[in-house]
């Protein structure tokens, strides 16, 4: 897990590794956590030694900024999943109207006589210049349409349609593909925020137990 730490809590990991304490922050954090989680099972205790009560705080400000972390994690996730949503609707409405022109055009052998296209996109030029839909995040309502040539060369037979409403298929397919991956994505990031605020709260109840049993034991 790759965590981000801000400036000063930076600045106190690396004062602990310079001390000769610890050899890097990862044992820093792990040091941590462990006398965060030994503490707070020890209700009532005195802390073995000075700074222990900073290491406790330290162990929550990481978790905090996992938990940050994790967070945005999942906002991109979540917008990727709606990004190939989008995309494949717009990419069936494309299909629908290319199948108009398959249908019109079914059971043409190689007939001199042009394509009825009226059906579907209308023209032998649209079919060289179709937006064909992208999904992106970035983009206005999750799709980028980018400018195709479905069929490089002059449109001729049924077969070319054919050929034509096959490819788009294939790649309504990959990404519905890929949709099941991001959506599988989404719901294991939901899981790990969900351990993750689980985790925060049983720190913070167990850092209040603390220092509520380092009140007591000062009276």
């Amino acid at each position: 897990m790759e965590i981000a730490l801000s400036p000063a809590l930076q600045r106190y990991v690396d004062d602990q590794v310079k001390s000769g304490r610890y050899l890097d922050a990862g044992e820093v954090t792990r040091a941590a956590l462990r006398r965060m989680e030994a503490q707070g099972n020890a209700r009532g205790l005195h802390f073995g030694a000075a700074g222990d009560e900073d290491m406790m705080a330290v162990a929550f400000l990481v978790l905090m900024d996992s938990a940050k972390s994790a967070q945005e994690d999942l906002k991109a996730i979540m917008a990727g999943v709606k990004a190939i949503n989008a995309a494949k609707r717009a990419l069936r409405a494309l299909l629908a109207r290319i199948n108009r022109d398959v249908a019109a055009n079914a059971g043409r052998g190689n007939e001199d006589r042009a394509l009825d296209l009226s059906k579907g996109l209308g023209s032998m030029r649209a079919y060289h210049r179709v937006p064909l839909p992208q999904p992106d995040a970035e983009a206005p309502g999750g799709v980028r349409f980018v400018p195709t040539d479905l069929h490089p060369g002059r449109l001729a037979r049924a077969a070319d349609l054919d050929a034509i409403a096959d490819e788009l298929k294939g790649k309504l397919d990959s990404m519905s593909e890929l949709g099941e991956m991001e959506s599988l994505r989404l719901q294991m990031a939901m899981d790990r925020q969900s351990k993750m605020m689980s985790t925060l709260s049983n720190v913070l109840k167990k850092i209040s137990d603390t220092g509520q049993s380092i009140t007591q034991n000062m009276k």
